[in-house]
């Protein structure tokens, strides 16, 4: 006999090994997704919450712009600007209006 014939046999693989050892990998690749999915998600959500903010400012921006408008063009001030710079209104006979 041989040397070989008295050690004990390697069991070969089977199905269930290879199956255990599919799922765990499939298991793996799926934690790593979720978790890259995760840090997605929070990236995303820290974006958002910067150009909301932005957002937020631009409007309370355009909303003192108008106001400040309105207050430039209001007719009393327009009024008292004209005043001061010595204009009057035009008394009626010196208007004419033009036609294209």
């Amino acid at each position: 006999m041989s040397a070989n014939a008295n050690a004990p046999r390697r069991k070969r693989p089977t199905g269930w090994y290879w199956a255990t050892s599919l799922l765990g990998l499939c298991g793996l690749v799926l934690g790593l997704a979720v978790v890259w999915v995760n840090i997605e998600r929070l990236d995303l959500a820290y974006e958002l919450k910067q150009l909301q903010t932005e957002l937020e400012r631009k409007n309370d921006l355009q909303a003192k712009l108008e106001v400040e408008r309105m207050n430039l063009l209001s007719s009393s001030r327009l009024r008292a600007l004209a005043e001061e710079n010595g204009l009057r209104q035009a008394e009626p006979g010196r208007i004419r209006l033009l036609s294209p």
